[in-house]
């Protein structure tokens, strides 16, 4: 008899506790980023993050103190958890940045490992510059299907199996939704209503976010000029390969043995880099302009009002 194929996540079902640990653990520890461990369940096609941990950081007054790596740290935690009638399931791992900064070889490599032996698992990206700005600062990632298939033939026998490989189908992006009891939003709506003040987000209608806007156009020509050296790279790996193929030319003067090929991957993380950095400054671009335009219109309007 066939196992059940295994239904694909479609959405990401996060409690309000484990918004306020990954909050806490990161301003805990920055401006450095942080990782940790997602544990819930995954319901048909729901994954539920119902509590979190956060791993010991390398250099920490912890990791001084406890002779165990970190793997036996995550079972000791589970332990524990298990104890106090806590979901102890591992279904994924989150993770901090800045400025969207997260596409990396460990990721990618750990995220991997995570699809492998949890199929269901997820990454949880957590950015406080993007809660600054009044942007969502969460999102859960997971590495498509045909890429992790593409990976690990790239990873056994196959080093060239990543180079016909999209860049914009690495990752998928799933929809998240935030869950609290009713009791805590009925909380909630109350004290937007007695305390208006304190529970309005102003900053997010701030015009002035040039210094978010310069940083991401800084790290974007960043990018793009790594992607450039990549490329050079790859031009003078395949002229090298090319004179070596060809023995009319030998092995004459200035003669230079073939290095190894650079790595397709460091190309498509970049590339997936450059999309999220452009993304980023265009949509905050496109909300300045919308506020830039309400502002300039209500002027006008106490005009035409001190008119009549």
């Amino acid at each position: 008899m066939a196992a059940p194929e295994e239904q694909e996540i479609q959405r990401v079902e996060v409690d309000a506790l484990v918004i306020l640990q990954i909050t806490k653990h990161c301003a805990q520890q920055a401006p450095h980023p942080v990782t940790g461990a997602l544990l819930g369940l995954d319901v048909n096609e729901t994954l539920q993050v119902t509590h979190s941990f956060g791993n010991v950081e390398k250099g920490s007054e912890e990791h001084d103190r406890a002779p165990d790596n970190g793997e036996e740290y995550q079972l000791n935690m589970l332990r524990k958890l298990r104890e106090v009638n806590v979901d102890s399931n591992n279904i994924g791992w989150y993770q901090t940045t800045h400025l969207g900064q997260f596409f990396s070889d460990s990721v990618i490599e750990n995220q991997y490992l995570y699809q492998r032996d949890i199929p269901q698992s997820v990454l949880l990206v957590y950015d406080p510059l993007q809660a600054r700005i009044g942007k969502p600062a969460f999102k859960a990632l997971r590495l498509s299907a045909p890429f992790v298939a593409k990976y690990s033939e790239a990873r056994e026998m196959n080093k060239s199996a990543l180079n016909d490989f999209p860049s914009s189908k690495m990752f998928v992006e799933i929809p998240i939704s935030v869950h609290s009891p009713v009791i805590v939003e009925a909380f909630l709506v109350d004290w937007a209503i007695m305390d208006p003040v304190s529970t309005t987000q102003i900053e997010a209608l701030d015009v002035e976010n040039q210094a978010f806007l310069e940083k991401n156009v800084q790290l974007l020509i960043s990018s793009l000029t790594e992607l450039a050296e990549e490329q050079l790279k790859m031009t003078a790996w395949e002229r090298q390969a090319g004179r070596q193929q060809d023995p009319a030319k030998g092995k004459g003067r200035g003669y230079r043995p073939v290095t190894a090929q650079p790595r397709q991957l460091d190309t498509m993380i970049l590339s997936q880099q450059i999309h999220n950095y452009c993304r980023q400054i265009n949509n905050s671009a496109g909300d300045s302009f919308g506020k830039v335009f309400l502002l300039s219109n209500k002027p006008g309007g106490l005009r035409a009002q001190a008119a009549e």
